[in-house]
């Protein structure tokens, strides 16, 4: 098995149902069109795919100078363990850079751990409206 990892990949609103459904995260897996909202209006989009199959997607919002916001991290659990969803916040960083822009982003408390063993620092100052549906 091969993964590879992409920059610019296509993913439709099923597949990125699916990883989330297969990662754990909770996201509006039944809701299709608006999936396709949150894949069309991401500023990055990075993937994973074993042998083809997408088992993992980073979607992030950023203004490309002061910060980056980690909207989705998810990694299909078959596939847990083997560095992908670290493997994706390097290649963000790779890309946007650490000298001017700051990654901001909540974690289920099940994922603490693994942002804290990434590099990231946790806070506590922290705010959020949340929304209603």
């Amino acid at each position: 098995m091969t993964i590879t990892y992409h920059e610019d990949d296509t993913i439709t609103p099923e597949e990125l149902a699916e990883v989330f459904l297969q990662s754990g995260i909770r996201r509006p897996t039944h809701d299709l069109e608006r999936l396709g909202r949150m894949l069309a209006q991401a500023d990055e989009l990075l993937t994973a795919r074993a042998d083809g199959k997408l088992v993992g997607v980073l979607r992030a919002i950023t203004d490309y100078a002061y910060c980056c916001y980690i909207s989705d991290l998810a990694v299909d659990r078959d596939y847990h363990g083997q560095r992908i969803g670290e493997s994706l916040m390097k290649k963000l960083q790779e890309k946007l850079g650490n000298e001017e822009v700051q990654y901001i982003l909540t974690s289920a408390p099940t994922a603490v751990g693994f942002y804290e063993r990434i590099g990231m620092e946790r806070l506590d100052k922290a705010f959020v409206i949340r929304r209603q549906r």
